[in-house]
């Protein structure tokens, strides 16, 4: 027998009675598999000792004269070094800060949390204070509303600090480049690849879109996007070995270093 309780729903599999692999299948509709909301599968895990990353290119007029919001569903996995804090995507590369540059870190010091950052004539931080816990996926959400040019940080649906100061941004001509994992190190002795205050972490999604989202919608948010909205400017499909842009903007991973590809 299979017990599995998931809020109020209950399931009793008998698998004698069905096959097992009839009995996998019900769980993964349901969404069954463990983690704090859905665990997608494949996953990729960037470790910062290896400096893993996955470069998507640049994004160039994300930014521009619109809201927007990236939304993402990740992990701090089990083995994780946990003494240090780093970044876990960033868009930009280190003394090389361009407008639109756009980064989220997890801090392990004082506070824990999260802290993401928007680049517009200096750094402009915005911070949700939470205790990460390895093995846990969280949801993150910066959104940024153009009207009120207010900056906006959502963990677990949880609203964060929110500055109201952040003049709008123009990426239109920012070649910076995106990196799951770590900051581009742009130094004079730097290579490519050669990566600055990256953390150890699991992705299962990330989307952008170039629109605010709703609370419904983040709560939602199981780590899937509907591919065909017409505000979504990146949405990854991640495979046993390489991430695509399933939004059709083209925006294909390239591995860098040893990412791994994995399935729960």
């Amino acid at each position: 027998m299979i017990f599995w309780d998931r809020g109020n729903t209950r399931i009793f599999l008998l698998t004698g009675a069905i096959p097992f692999l009839m009995a996998l299948s019900l769980l993964a509709a349901c969404g069954g598999g463990g983690g704090s909301d859905k665990e997608p599968t494949p996953l990729v895990e960037l470790e910062a000792i290896d400096e893993d990353f996955v470069n998507f290119g640049t994004m160039e007029g994300f930014t521009y004269s619109t809201d927007w919001s990236i939304i993402e569903k990740v992990q701090i996995p089990a083995d994780a070094d946990t003494s240090v804090g780093g970044w876990h995507f960033f868009r930009g590369s280190a003394w090389n800060d361009v407008e639109g540059d756009i980064a989220i870190q997890f801090t392990y010091g004082s506070p824990t949390g999260v802290y993401a950052w928007v680049e517009k004539g200096g750094w402009v931080p915005v911070r949700k204070d939470v205790t990460l816990t390895k093995g846990e996926w969280y949801t993150v959400c910066l959104q940024y509303d153009y009207a009120s040019m207010t900056l906006e940080l959502y963990v677990d649906g949880s609203a964060g600090y929110v500055s109201t100061t952040v003049t709008p941004m123009d990426d239109q001509t920012n070649t910076n480049l995106l990196y799951w994992g770590g900051q581009e190190n742009h130094a004079n002795t730097a290579t490519y690849g050669d990566l600055y205050s990256e953390v150890d972490v699991t992705f299962a999604h990330q989307a952008w879109f170039q629109r605010l989202l709703t609370a419904p919608e983040i709560d939602a948010y199981d780590g899937t996007v509907n591919d065909s909205d017409p505000y979504l400017f990146f949405s990854p499909q991640i495979t046993d070995s390489a991430v695509n842009d399933a939004s059709g903007n083209g925006h294909d991973g390239t591995n860098g270093n040893t990412p791994v590809y994995y399935s729960e």
